[in-house]
C-alpha cells in the first residue's frame, strides 16, 4: 500500500516537472515572438526611410492645402443670371 510520503513525493515531482515544461514552452514562445518583432522592426524601418525620402523629394501629395476656389458673390450671380436672360 502507498504511504503518504510516497504520494507527496510523487505529486511534488510531477508538479516540478510541469513547471519545468511550462518554462521551456514559455521560453520557446518568447523566442518566436522576439524574432517576429525584429522582422517587423526591420520592415517598418525600411518603410519609414522610404517615406522620409519621398517627403524630402516632395513626391507625397499635399492633403492639407486649401483649394484656391472662391464662391462668387451674390451680386455677381445676379448679374450673370440677368445677362443670360437677355440672351
Amino acid at each position: 500500500m502507498l504511504n503518504i510520503s510516497t504520494l507527496i513525493s510523487g505529486a511534488s515531482l510531477a508538479f516540478i516537472g510541469w513547471i519545468a515544461f511550462s518554462v521551456v514552452e514559455l521560453k520557446t514562445e518568447t523566442a518566436v515572438i522576439s524574432v517576429k518583432v525584429d522582422q517587423n522592426h526591420k520592415l517598418l524601418a525600411e518603410l519609414w526611410d522610404y517615406y522620409l525620402q519621398e517627403k524630402v523629394n516632395d513626391n507625397i501629395a499635399w492633403t492639407t492645402r486649401k483649394p484656391n476656389l472662391q464662391a462668387p458673390t451674390e451680386k455677381k450671380v445676379e448679374q450673370e443670371a440677368k445677362s443670360q436672360d437677355k440672351l
